[in-house]
């Protein structure tokens, strides 16, 4: 686990100017940081304070933060921690329970050879249909969208509801077990 004084030094070397003070709570006093400009360094003083516990919040003054700025700072923040279980390499899912809430809409999108024959579109469209329907349990209602890609190629997405995180594992497996996928996303 990332320890609170690591975080605060990370996120000070981002250079965002709209970052420029934390407030660092302890369990009985607060005390205000400034980041040094230069160096990212903290300045409190004398005494560097043993940190307990903290809450750092980004105020991003209205600005278009990107998605992939703000998972990123609450992986930092240990947002993302597990709920129960293990945390390591051999457990799936972990971010997506995180990060949705179950049941939700989630896009498959998978990609099959079909080198331009409509039998082989027909039949790869039928079995990842089959595949993400059948599974995710929403056979009635589901958006299918068809696009070509090229003459050798043929995307399928499908919007459906799922459950949880190890339903869109376990479909993901599964079109990567069809023989004509090549990519599944």
């Amino acid at each position: 686990m990332i320890t609170r004084s690591l975080q605060l030094a990370v996120l000070s070397r981002l250079c965002l100017p709209s970052i420029s003070a934390f407030t660092v709570t302890r369990q009985k006093t607060s005390l205000p940081l400034r980041l040094s400009e230069a160096s990212g360094d903290v300045e409190d003083g004398d005494e560097q304070p043993i940190l307990q516990q903290s809450t750092v919040r980004i105020d991003d003054g209205g600005a278009d933060l990107t998605d992939r700025f703000k998972h990123k700072v609450h992986a930092l923040m240990g947002d993302y921690d597990p709920k129960f279980g293990e945390d390591n390499e051999r457990q799936d899912g972990n971010i997506l329970d995180a990060m949705l809430h179950f049941p939700t809409q989630y896009r498959f999108t998978a990609v099959g050879r079909t080198n331009g024959e409509d039998s082989l579109k027909e039949d790869y469209v039928e079995q990842v249909k089959k595949i993400v329907t059948s599974m995710s349990g929403d056979e009635d209602k589901f958006q299918c969208e068809i696009t070509p890609r090229g003459k050798s190629f043929t995307r399928v997405s499908i919007q459906v509801t799922v459950d949880s995180a190890a339903v869109i594992n376990s479909i993901y497996d599964e079109l990567g077990k069809v023989e004509m996928t090549v990519m599944k996303y």
